[in-house]
């Protein structure tokens, strides 16, 4: 064209020798014509280059083939993986990913639900930070915005989630802490506004309750999924008498938070103190002790939740579904057993 300026459906039917309905239909298509004349309009749209106009895509079809996602922390590892497992499943349905940081603040989920739904996107992927059900209903009451939650849901609400099977985990932790032969087993808990952070709080205290062990409060701390919190909770536990022989750890921050602690406070692990996680980071083998986990593949959460989500956006009526993802137990030094 020569002028600078971004190619038009005009001149791509110019280009053609078609009208711009007929350039319409051809791109779109839609129409009977002849594969002579699609072609001979695909041509030259490609020697334009020219780019269909997305926002006037959306107030003709009234959908904007996007999708947002709302996590807590975008800088943690599990967050990241499970938007690239969801991101590849959506773009292979025609969607793209706007991504929100919601701070673990509610207000912050808030301010991110807005913005994604005054963007008109065609649903939402979220992993909420314990906003109150009524608060949520409210926001997104009287909209077709179809919602799934992962690794923490708004209870009773959403069209579907995909969690963790939390329980079972702690239970793998629970147990083989208990092999070893401890009896005075701590916990770094998480945020206990989130499913996840409540669900392994209970089963940890089911776990050993099961075993006729009581649980004590002091071995019992943290309230925020971060290497901070873990730190502080990790003093405050071994500040017990007596202080426990064994940790687990919610996640996998909290548990950096805990080697950081024992550190300082020349605490060896696991010599002093054996230490196992939720959460099978890609450095866990890397550090010294090299970290017992659970794991499981946060990738195949996020795919998992894009594809309930694209059922759902394709098929309104296809109801709520609930997924869990399993769980293994991986050994390593830090709980005491051999490299």
């Amino acid at each position: 064209m020569g002028t600078g300026r971004e190619a038009t459906l005009a001149d791509v039917a110019e280009y053609a020798g078609v009208s711009a309905s007929t350039a319409s239909r051809a791109l779109n298509g839609r129409g009977e014509l002849s594969e002579q004349t699609r072609a001979a309009v695909r041509e030259a749209a490609a020697a334009l280059q020219f780019e269909p106009s997305q926002l006037a895509r959306s107030l003709r079809t009234r959908t904007t083939s996007t999708v947002g996602f709302v996590v807590p922390d975008v800088s943690s590892p599990f967050y990241a993986a499970a938007l690239k497992g969801a991101q590849r499943t959506l773009e292979q349905s025609g969607f793209r990913v706007l991504l929100m940081d919601s701070g673990q603040a509610a207000d912050g989920e808030v301010a991110a639900l807005r913005t994604l739904l005054a963007h008109r996107v065609d649903g939402l992927l979220v992993s909420t930070v314990g906003l109150d059900r009524d608060r949520f209903v409210t926001l997104v009451a009287g909209r077709a915005t179809p919602c799934v939650f992962f690794d923490s849901a708004v209870a009773d609400t959403g069209a579907g989630t995909v969690l963790l099977d939390n329980e079972a985990g702690i239970d793998l932790l629970v147990e083989h802490m208990l092999e070893h032969g401890h009896r005075r087993v701590a916990l770094l808990a998480g945020s206990l506004r989130e499913t996840s952070g409540r669900d392994r709080l209970d089963a940890f205290v089911a776990a050993l309750q099961r075993h006729g062990i009581s649980t004590r409060q002091e071995y019992i701390a943290g309230d925020r999924w971060t290497q901070q919190n873990g730190d502080l909770a990790t003093r405050r536990i071994l500040g017990s008498n007596p202080p426990p022989t064994a940790l687990i750890s919610s996640s996998v921050e909290l548990a950096l938070g805990a080697l950081l602690a024992c550190r300082d406070l020349g605490v060896r692990i696991p010599d002093d103190l054996a230490l196992a996680t939720f959460d099978d980071a890609y450095f866990a083998e890397l550090l010294d002790p090299p970290l017992t986990t659970v794991a499981y593949d946060p990738a195949d959460v996020g795919r998992l939740a894009a594809q309930l989500l694209v059922g759902t956006i394709r098929d309104p009526e296809s109801g709520p579904h609930k997924l869990t993802v399993g769980v293994e137990l991986v050994l390593r030094r830090s709980c005491g057993c051999s490299p």
